[in-house]
């Protein structure tokens, strides 16, 4: 039988690589000309006033003095869930910051290990056109848990747990309303195994979900119709200035 130190890391490695909804094939070379959503400031990741249907334009080079990069803009102030039913937060407002906060949001939250918590998860935050996007979600949870040992439905083991941190994210419309987008993130994923620290973390991982305004609130599309159209942006780099002009911001703590 394997030691929870051994199914911790098969878990991440196999974990890392999840993008069903993430539409890890990109379609590259696409004619759609999509928009980073910024703020009118280039210190500030992401406008919290800016009108959901309207694009805020694409990242323009910093002005004489003003060499930002990731780690010296400020970060995206990130907002709250206004609810939590179905252990997973959502009710997120209708604008370009929202849309970036239910993303992170819901990377950082979606169980990895037990498949019933996943679906009532997955079942809250899927698009109406989408509802395949439950069963994708709920069958990498279950690959997961045969690759590390595990039955394929189930909990997750006493003393055995994962926590996600995302670092940093790029939104951009998919549509000319802004009702339609693709958020990318950075992150980092942590095991933790009987209150043991990781010290050896997955870092540096990117993935997106594509969101779309729906019956109040961001939901996660895997519809081609958008997927389609998501182009992947220029890697991420804190220290970048490239990074920084592409789109990405550090998201702020809590």
């Amino acid at each position: 039988m394997p030691s929870y130190e051994s199914k911790a890391r098969r878990a991440k490695l196999r974990l890392a690589g999840i993008g069903v909804v993430a539409t890890a094939a990109l379609t590259i070379g696409g004619t759609l000309a999509v928009t980073t959503l910024r703020s009118k400031n280039p210190s500030v990741g992401v406008d919290a006033k800016a009108s959901p249907g309207v694009s805020a334009g694409s990242a323009s080079s910093p002005s004489v003095g003003q060499r930002y990069t990731p780690a010296t803009a400020a970060r995206i102030p990130l907002l709250k869930a206004s609810s939590n039913a179905d252990g997973i937060g959502t009710g997120f407002e209708h604008s370009a910051l929202g849309a970036t906060s239910a993303a992170v949001s819901y990377w950082e939250d979606l169980d990895l290990l037990d498949d019933v918590i996943a679906r009532r998860q997955w079942t809250s935050i899927a698009a109406k056109d989408s509802p395949e996007t439950v069963d994708q979600g709920v069958s990498e949870v279950r690959k997961v848990r045969e690759g590390v040992g595990l039955a394929p439905s189930g909990g997750t083991p006493d003393g055995l747990s994962f926590s996600t941190n995302v670092n940093a994210a790029l939104t951009r419309s998919l549509d000319p309303s802004g009702d339609v987008v693709v958020v990318w993130m950075n992150y980092d994923r942590y095991a933790s195994v009987k209150d043991k620290t990781d010290d050896d973390p997955l870092r540096d991982e990117v993935t997106n979900l594509v969101l779309k305004w729906e019956s109040g609130d961001w939901k996660v599309t895997t519809d081609p119709t958008y997927t389609a159209k998501v182009t992947g942006p220029r890697a991420y780099d804190p220290n970048s200035t490239y990074a920084f002009m592409d789109g990405w911001r550090e998201v702020a703590d809590g």
